[in-house]
């Protein structure tokens, strides 16, 4: 337990005399000692002041009670009964003079049995019932926080069983294929080896044929040869008949295998395992009739308003070489920084912590914009070239490239697909492998350059009319933002909440602008330094931002 200084006596600190009260009063709210106590009852304006213990003052010492007016800092000594409101006397001319003289009574008349009262019933009522409900709320948000849990279990254990299901099945199908290949494979064995059993049967009659002829030439007479001739003839040629009646029939058989269709294009077409959905339902523990004055409880949603987001900042450092303003910069979840300098060095360059180089990767055109694909891959685009890449943090020369349009710029990586701003052209979809699968945006304006996309939306900057755009995956327009807070907006990032990030080129900004296009907040301007910023990105899991700060220079930040 904490320990509490002395109360002092008023009355003798007022003669600079140190003494311990033993009383206070409440109407004074100043201790007093003995003596003082005595003179503080003598006079006839104290005497009817309430004096309580020391040692019960303790108890409400803690509890703060406004004794003064607010506006004129003068005693509450009046009531308003019209109003129900306690006043000083300076509060009856300028605010009560329409208030009757029965209306105006003291204080001390009003807080009589003050705690029999029914508004002191009535507050504790208010109070216990309140209390109720919100420990009837904290255990139903305990059994919702127990039952996501559960959730979480049964959905890992679905996964689980359903992988060990689809292998169990196509072991099962892979089984029966293998019995087949094995039973055709000695269909076809056998029929070979009853050929070339007669081949070497008729083989071997000729090699007889042939050794009688020589033996025949060498051994017997004249008429021997000319009748043995005639017969071996006569046989040799029902051999060559049979001979070729059985070439005639033999075929030769080729194996092949022809996946399932389904089985062929699994890979192909399903991209995802499954999809974890969070649906919101009403919480099972209202309020009940607790009237709460001069209160309100919101319950917030997800959804968090701009003027609420600070940065806090974590680090800067320098880019190696640069010496214009990144295009492009990016920090994965195990906080590795990538940056595309296209308008400067031209370099693909991998850095970590604290701003420590860890690679320049090697390309053969100039990086202009990067999207964060998984913790060690990342998609760049280089609007020079006819194809992007998709690289990797860990090995320089494990990188894939995918054939696109010319002029592509911004990109965006989500649910397994690329979006590609074509210049002046369209914004392009396609997978990993390099598939197109559609079209959303037709004609965009030539100053369309940067893009960010979430589950449902599709956010772009239009640098050359100054205003950032949300739509739908159809393309459906959602909102528009255009406001003098920000020019030449060039990247754009998005939050949790689908809080847009984004930065003015020309206005030397970072602005938030709320998920609903209405709202904005200007976070850092050029009194932060910030000087043509053309690069920002958020890393949602980690909760911080990388800015291109200046030339040179990039910036860490932790929303806060």
């Amino acid at each position: 337990m904490a320990f509490k200084l002395n109360i002092q006596c008023g009355p003798c600190g007022y003669e600079d005399i140190t003494k311990n009260a033993k009383k206070w009063c409440t109407n004074c709210e100043e201790g007093f000692c003995g003596e003082c106590e005595k003179s503080h009852k003598s006079m006839k304006v104290s005497r009817g002041h309430k004096m309580i213990s020391v040692d019960d003052y303790r108890q409400i010492e803690d509890i703060t009670v406004n004794m003064n007016c607010e506006i004129h800092s003068k005693k509450l000594d009046l009531y308003c009964k019209k109003h129900d409101i306690a006043i000083c006397v300076v509060c009856v001319p300028s605010a009560h003079k329409t208030c009757s003289s029965s209306d105006i009574i003291s204080i001390d008349e009003a807080s009589k049995n003050a705690k029999q009262s029914t508004a002191l019933s009535d507050l504790e009522g208010t109070i216990s019932k309140t209390l109720d409900d919100v420990k009837y709320c904290t255990i139903d948000r305990e059994t919702a926080l127990k039952n996501v849990d559960k959730e979480e279990k049964r959905i890992r254990k679905k996964i689980a069983d359903t992988r060990l299901s689809l292998t169990k099945y196509l072991d099962e199908l892979e089984r029966k294929l293998l019995l087949d290949l094995k039973s055709k494979h000695e269909n076809c064995k056998l029929t070979y080896i009853k050929h070339l059993d007669q081949m070497k049967e008729i083989e071997k009659k000729l090699e007889n044929m042939r050794e009688q002829t020589f033996k025949m030439k060498r051994f017997a007479s004249d008429l021997q040869v000319f009748l043995g001739t005639r017969q071996l003839n006569k046989t040799l040629n029902e051999e060559i008949g049979s001979l070729k009646a059985d070439i005639k029939d033999h075929k030769n058989n080729r194996i092949q295998v022809e996946i399932h269709d389904v089985l062929g294009s699994l890979m192909k077409e399903v991209k995802q395992f499954g999809e974890i959905k969070v649906f919101e339902t009403k919480a099972g523990v209202m309020f009940k009739d607790a009237k709460i004055d001069q209160a309100q409880i919101q319950i917030q949603g997800s959804k968090q308003h701009v003027g609420k987001v600070n940065l806090q900042m974590k680090q800067k450092f320098d880019i190696n070489e640069s010496e214009a303003p990144i295009s492009a910069g990016i920090i994965l979840s195990n906080e590795t920084v990538i940056i595309a300098d296209y308008f400067g060095s031209g370099k693909l360059a991998q850095y970590k912590n604290k701003g420590k180089h860890v690679r320049d990767f090697r390309v053969t055109d100039k990086p202009y914009d990067l999207a964060a694909v998984d913790t060690n891959r990342f998609a760049v685009t280089y609007p020079g070239a006819c194809y992007l890449e998709i690289r990797n943090t860990n090995n320089d020369s494990d990188y894939m490239k995918i054939c696109c349009s010319m002029n592509s710029l911004g990109v965006s990586y989500q649910d397994q697909k690329l979006y590609l701003v074509v210049y002046h052209t369209s914004i392009e979809v396609m997978d990993l492998n390099g598939q197109k699968l559609k079209t959303i945006v037709t004609d965009i304006s030539p100053g369309v350059f940067n893009i960010t996309t979430t589950r449902d939306r599709i956010y772009y900057t239009d640098f050359n009319n100054d205003t950032v755009h949300c739509c739908s995956m159809t393309g459906q327009n959602i909102w528009v933002f255009e406001n003098k807070s920000i020019s030449a907006p060039k990247s754009i990032s998005v939050d949790n909440n689908q809080n847009v990030f984004v930065v003015g080129h020309n206005s030397n900004n970072l602005l938030l602008i709320q998920n609903d296009g209405k709202d904005s907040k200007v976070l850092l301007t050029d009194r932060d330094g910030i000087d043509k910023p053309r690069a920002v990105y958020y890393n949602k899991e980690k909760k911080i931002v990388c800015l291109g700060y200046k030339a040179g220079i990039i910036a860490i930040y932790q929303v806060e």
